[in-house]
């Protein structure tokens, strides 16, 4: 299984550098990863692994020069492409801390029972914000705060997160 960590948006220099956009919430992470896997958007294809010989941050961007990548036509032929990596190559987090990509599609509930399904999450600057799925037919999208006092419980392998929610948060009532 992969994990997207970026994308590919242009070409730097004459000697086969691209320039990258990083996911990883300190941008520069993304270069610890030696091996990157491409794949082409909207594409079925199997992600085709390259080697990272270097990466590093450029002004306000990130660049980085592949093996076997040496000029500027072979850089613009990868732009656009997304960049996995293995999730087994991600570092181990303590108890209690998850990547995105473990809480997206997770059920979530309270107590009186489902609130939704959660479908992305947005940082916001003071804290994460879960947008989950309505399971009521024609609701709005539920943002959740993702924070101590809200999350209660995150299950991986029984796929769903407790929250202390209260269902009138969900509801457009005067």
């Amino acid at each position: 299984m992969y994990v997207e960590l970026g994308k590919l948006v242009g070409v730097w220099g004459v000697k086969g550098w691209v320039k990258l956009h990083s996911y990883t919430r300190n941008r520069a992470d993304i270069g610890q990863y030696k091996t990157w896997y491409l794949s082409k958007p909207r594409s079925n294809d199997k992600p085709a692994p390259i080697a990272v010989l270097n990466c590093r941050e450029q002004g306000q961007g990130m660049v980085a020069r592949f093996e076997g990548v040496s000029d500027r036509d072979q850089a613009m032929a990868l732009s656009g492409q997304t960049i996995l990596v293995k999730q087994s190559d991600l570092p181990a987090l303590p108890d209690g801390e998850f990547y995105w990509q473990q809480l997206i599609g997770l059920n979530v509930k309270n107590e009186s029972g489902p609130i939704g399904q959660v479908l992305s999450i947005m940082e916001t600057g003071a804290n994460d914000v879960l947008v989950c799925k309505n399971t009521e037919e024609g609701q709005a999208e539920v943002l959740i705060p993702y924070i101590d006092d809200v999350i209660l419980e995150v299950d991986l392998e029984q796929g769903y997160m407790l929250v202390d929610w209260d269902k009138s948060y969900l509801t457009d009532s005067d």
